[in-house]
């Protein structure tokens, strides 16, 4: 009796001092934080790189991002931006290769007669604190109203979403 006990005792002390499976991992594992969304401001600098994937086939880069609203609810009004702005963890000193998608209601440019659900490019992040991504609505054709959202992915894996709602108003 005295043996089985001890046996016992034994298994129990082995158990609690393995940790779980993966629960290292998970602490190394690279992630993504939104630490901002709503309607924001932004100035275009000029430049831009080509996306097919966008409904325009540009992506415009911008600088002084301010927030005007932390909000979800969006206001679908030419001039209007709109998006998040995120802190990556864990991922290193090298620049990091993200997919910015986009989902949204049905847009259709009418200079290439696609219609789009989803809009996606890729960029090479250097900045692990305050990266923007966001939505300006510059063209007519590319107000919808509906459920955006935003989405982040690092090597096929998603990260980090936020779910809009856009609303254009009648006039």
């Amino acid at each position: 009796m005295e043996l089985r006990f001890s046996a016992r005792v034994l298994a129990a002390g082995l158990l609690a001092s393995v940790p779980a499976t993966g629960a290292g991992a998970v602490e190394t594992q690279p992630k993504i934080v939104i630490t901002g969304f709503g309607e924001y401001q932004t100035r275009r600098t000029g430049e831009s790189f080509s996306a097919p994937r966008e409904t325009s086939g540009k992506v415009y880069y911008v600088s002084d991002v301010r927030l005007v609203k932390r909000t979800t609810l969006i206001l679908g009004q030419l001039g209007r931006g709109f998006g998040v702005e995120i802190d990556l963890i864990r991922f290193g000193e090298a620049p990091v290769r993200l997919t910015i998608r986009t989902v949204h209601p049905p847009i259709t440019n009418p200079e290439t007669g696609k219609t789009t659900r989803v809009s996606e490019f890729h960029r090479d992040v250097e900045e692990r604190r305050n990266v923007y991504f966001g939505y300006r609505f510059t063209r007519i054709w590319g107000l919808a109203e509906g459920e955006w959202v935003k989405q982040i992915l690092y090597r096929g894996r998603l990260l980090a979403q936020k779910q809009f709602r856009v609303v254009v108003p009648m006039f």
